[in-house]
């Protein structure tokens, strides 16, 4: 299945060299957060209902202890999050390319104390000392809906880093 896909560009501040370019479903919402500075993009109320399914694209430096090598780093936020998601459950969790270079991938369920579960797609690779991440959250019972989606949103990612340009 192909998503129609509107094109945005990502970039946050204090991280100039890096920008990323994502493919948003046509009709979902699109905004900045401010902290932590991020870009989002969800289903419309009228989409969604009470539960709506959202995309997040983080560009974060990470700082001086943060590890070299990309699978200890995966290792880490593995840990946070068992640590500081309720309910958390891998159900996937590899190396998979992102944007060109080296990166990873996770899947993953959690259940709120109400009963609502979500499954969450995560990707995130680095350039250099930044961590830049792509995450699709949708809803359990509206998962099948967007089979592929995740898909045509990795095959639409790309990431500019100035300083390999250079």
């Amino acid at each position: 299945m192909t998503t129609e896909l509107i094109t945005h560009e990502v970039s946050v501040p204090g991280v100039p060299e890096v920008t990323a370019t994502v493919g948003v479903p046509a009709g979902w919402i699109t905004g900045d957060l401010e902290e932590p500075a991020a870009f989002i993009a969800h289903m419309t109320p009228e989409q969604a209902g009470p539960f709506g399914d959202n995309l997040l694209v983080s560009i974060e430096r990470l700082g001086d202890d943060a590890p070299a090598d990309l699978e200890e780093l995966q290792g880490l936020l593995y840990a946070q999050a068992f640590a500081t998601v309720p309910d958390f459950h891998a159900i996937d969790d590899r190396e998979l390319e992102v944007a060109g270079r080296e990166g990873w991938f996770r899947a993953s369920l959690q259940t709120t104390p109400v009963g609502i579960t979500a499954v969450n797609r995560q990707v995130f690779t680095r350039r250099g000392d930044v961590l830049v991440t792509l995450s699709l959250t949708t809803m359990a019972f509206r998962d099948r809906e967007h089979d592929g989606l995740f898909d045509d949103l990795l095959e639409a990612f790309t990431i500019d880093d100035q300083e390999d340009d250079a």
